[in-house]
């Protein structure tokens, strides 16, 4: 009875370290950049049903959202939720343009550091016609305002 018990206990601890040390290396994948000053990337937009149920949104206690093609939003791939609520500053290096957006959503096409905008959010920086763009972008905190949810700041506690 007792090994039983000490087996079940080493595997427990052996789950709760496993899980921990996964939640630490999802959070630490986004906080490095920041080290690593500008990153160079592409940009794409998305519109239309594609802004529908925002992955970021209706989890956790926080309500839904339906981004609009107005909003300042993108979204990344990504594994989890990691990057959900991080604002970059991304930036044209062709006109120096640049615009600050709002990570809410996951993007399943796109590849490692690539930022898919709605076209209001893409529009600020380049021609829509251009389709993809190379950028830089960099983590900056988040305005207190902007034209992007904030829902997860009112999260409901139960």
């Amino acid at each position: 009875m007792k090994a039983i018990l000490v087996l079940l206990i080493l595997a427990l601890s052996t789950f709760t370290i496993i899980r921990a040390e996964e939640g630490f290396i999802r959070r630490m994948e986004f906080s490095s950049l920041k080290k690593r000053g500008d990153v160079n990337a592409k940009i794409t937009f998305y519109d239309d049903d594609q802004l529908d149920n925002s992955a970021c949104y209706g989890n956790n206690g926080i309500r839904s959202y339906n981004a609009k093609p107005s909003d300042r939003i993108g979204a990344m791939s990504m594994r989890g939720l990691e990057k959900c609520y991080q604002c970059l500053k991304i930036t044209n290096p062709r006109n120096n343009r640049s615009v600050t957006v709002k990570i809410i959503d996951k993007c399943v096409g796109c590849a490692k550091n690539q930022v898919d905008l709605t076209p209001s959010a893409f529009k600020q920086i380049a021609d829509l016609d251009l389709g993809i763009v190379n950028i830089k972008w960099t983590p900056v905190s988040c305005p207190p305002k902007g034209r992007f949810p904030t829902f997860e700041k009112k999260r409901k506690t139960k």
